[in-house]
């Protein structure tokens, strides 16, 4: 897992000592490779000892483990010569690294809670409502008994509504999300599985949850320019959508719903 993967998923754990060595290596990572603990010790003014525990939070084995992963991020010199060639590269970038965080048996337990669901809710607010919205669009046209709520008051009739058959699937790109915090506590308290997309682990809204998918966030593509927040979340629903659609009842639930909205709509 690289470096920027790993800040995210013990972002909890981290120091403002931490935060600092983070902000060095983000804005330097090409000569940091070449400094030793003493030399980064000295440019962040953090301890050595310091240093050795950030690298043991973040799950390396060492600091030389660190750097390893360190260099393996750097990029490569402009290659981009145009807009389109950036946004390839920033594309490329969150896909190859959310990638890192998902496990076919991840997937395999997230479509089996999917497939024993008698009512599924996705929910999130602003932009983490967009792809909910995505979600059940695809759903529904399977079949599946599904519907999104992005309006708060909603979220929370919802989920007080809702059993042990059901299925709450929670979008927050912080997991600070206060009503859809309180909306999964709810449906979690009320026997319904939970399931989260987000960019940080160890949240309140990560806690309550039955599956985290964690993403990687475009804040590391370190351009103020690029300000998706989908795609990682779409790469998701992707990988979701056509494991789905290996179930043969609902890809000829979607054949049939795809005729009639082409015959009527």
């Amino acid at each position: 897992m690289d470096l920027e993967n790993r800040i995210q998923k013990y972002n909890s754990l981290l120091t403002e000592n931490d935060r600092k060595i983070i902000a060095y290596l983000l804005a330097h990572k090409s000569t940091t490779i070449h400094k030793s603990i003493t030399d980064l010790s000295k440019e962040v003014h953090v301890s050595p000892a310091g240093i050795t525990r950030f690298c043991k939070k973040l799950q390396f084995e060492n600091f030389q483990q660190m750097k390893y992963a360190l260099a393996t991020s750097v990029p490569k010199e402009k290659e981009k010569k145009d807009i389109s060639d950036i946004i390839f590269y920033y594309y490329e970038t969150i896909i190859k690294s959310t990638k890192q965080f998902i496990t076919k048996k991840q997937i395999s337990r997230i479509i089996a809670i999917l497939s024993h669901a008698n009512n599924v809710i996705f929910c999130g607010m602003g932009n983490s409502g967009v792809i909910a919205e995505e979600f059940n669009s695809r759903t529904e046209r399977m079949g599946i008994n599904s519907q999104s709520i992005t309006d708060s008051h909603a979220m929370l009739i919802k989920s007080t509504l809702m059993d042990s058959q059901d299925v709450l699937f929670c979008f927050s790109y912080t997991g600070r999300t206060q009503s859809v915090v309180d909306s999964a506590r709810i449906a979690k308290d009320n026997g319904a599985k939970v399931v989260v997309i987000t960019n940080y682990d160890e949240t309140e809204l990560t806690r309550i949850a039955d599956e985290v998918v964690l993403i990687s966030s475009h804040i590391y593509m370190d351009d103020e320019k690029f300000i998706n927040t989908q795609i990682a979340s779409l790469f998701v629903l992707d990988i979701l959508t056509y494991t789905l659609l290996e179930n043969d009842k609902w890809m000829e639930n979607r054949k049939k719903t795809l005729d009639s909205i082409n015959r009527y709509g």
